[in-house]
């Protein structure tokens, strides 16, 4: 119960629709909050208890800031929203961090505290802002630790406590930009890896279109958008005549390149809506947005006559390629299935009446 209770406090405001690393920095941002709260409030009632009531005033406002960068993220959860949170707890950081250093703290034990600094602004910022950051809060406590006769302090510090105190907060700013470069072109490399696995899982090597898998992406927001607007959509299915003895008498190494010239013909004849990808074997699809059958009877027309027009040039003898169509129309009354299976029977329907030829489904169904 207790262990679901914190992973839904970490957890708010993360979303399946964020990418890894923008949930990550929710889920820090949350824990880093939290912490400070517990952390801030404990020491403040402390201090507190203790008397030490400019102390414990700076704590609680710490506290304070905490609990409002908190709510900022899950209130506006969005680029800006993280960036003010992220910011606010930097500063209420930095500032809290200051004062530890100005007044000591307790029993001047204050100054260990700014070690947390550098990881945070890294991880936060980035290294070349995490840098930036963590050099103006350099700056500032070196400010505050070296002015003559610490005018600035409301304690005191041996110089060689102040200069190992320096020395080993820029020790900790470099391994900890050390640390959020690696781990940043760590994650840079993977997700540029992710990116190429699934641009190949989505897509066919010949022919480098879209395969079965990649068109659905497609497909689905097709069907989005009729829902949406009722305006139908139309497939339209490719297959190229006599494949095989393409195949068989010029070479499956010449066979694939006959697919990747057609492939390129039909991509040059779309519109920029339209889609093709590669169905398997020799066929391809075409997904036609908002365009009834007898549009894209057109479309399929125009991209058949470019083909057999086009003569491909194989090892110096150029032959002529052509291809049959099916076409159906996508609307409410007919389901992306269905249509699929109409598609393919207009597909078969040219294919009987000599090849080389568009039909349309609704010329099968009279």
């Amino acid at each position: 119960m207790k262990a679901a209770l914190i992973s839904s406090l970490l957890e708010q405001g993360c979303s399946p629709d964020f990418d890894e690393e923008t949930n990550r920095k929710i889920l820090v941002v949350n824990l880093f909050a939290l912490v400070g709260i517990m952390l801030t409030s404990i020491l403040g009632l402390r201090a507190l208890l203790g008397q030490e009531y400019p102390l414990a005033g700076s704590l609680f406002i710490a506290s304070i800031f905490f609990v409002l960068a908190r709510q900022i993220q899950l209130v506006y959860n969005n680029t800006v929203g993280r960036l003010i949170a992220v910011n606010l707890l930097l500063g209420c950081l930095m500032g809290l961090m200051a004062y530890l250093v100005v007044s000591g703290g307790k029993n001047n034990t204050g100054p260990l505290w700014i070690y947390v600094v550098p990881p945070v602004a890294m991880f936060y910022a980035g290294v070349t802002r995490g840098l930036m950051t963590v050099g103006v809060f350099t700056l500032m406590i070196s400010l505050l630790m070296f002015f003559p006769n610490d005018a600035l302090l409301l304690t005191s510090y041996d110089q060689d406590f102040k200069i190992r105190l320096l020395l080993s907060f820029l020790t900790v700013t470099f391994l900890s930009a050390f640390y959020e470069y690696s781990r940043q072109k760590t994650f840079d490399t993977v997700q540029q890896l992710s990116e190429q696995f699934e641009q190949q899982a989505l897509h066919d090597p010949l022919t480098r279109l879209p395969n079965r898998r990649g068109i659905q992406q497609q497909l689905t927001q097709e069907l989005a958008r009729l829902r949406r607007n009722g305006r139908p959509f139309s497939l339209i299915l490719a297959d190229i005549d006599h494949f095989k003895n393409i195949n068989d008498n010029h070479g499956h190494s010449n066979g694939d390149e006959v697919l990747r010239r057609v492939s390129g013909i039909f991509q040059n004849r779309l519109r920029g809506l339209d889609m093709v990808a590669r169905w398997g074997g020799e066929e391809f699809l075409i997904v036609a947005p908002e365009t009834p059958e007898s549009n894209a009877e057109a479309l399929a027309e125009k991209i058949r006559t470019s083909l057999a027009e086009t003569p491909i040039v194989l090892n110096g003898f150029p032959i002529k390629v052509t291809a049959s169509f099916g076409v159906c129309e996508v609307s409410k009354d007919v389901e992306l299935e269905r249509a699929l299976t109409l598609a393919d029977k207009a597909l078969y329907k040219s294919k009987q009446n000599g090849r080389n030829r568009v039909t349309c489904a609704a010329v099968t169904s009279e």
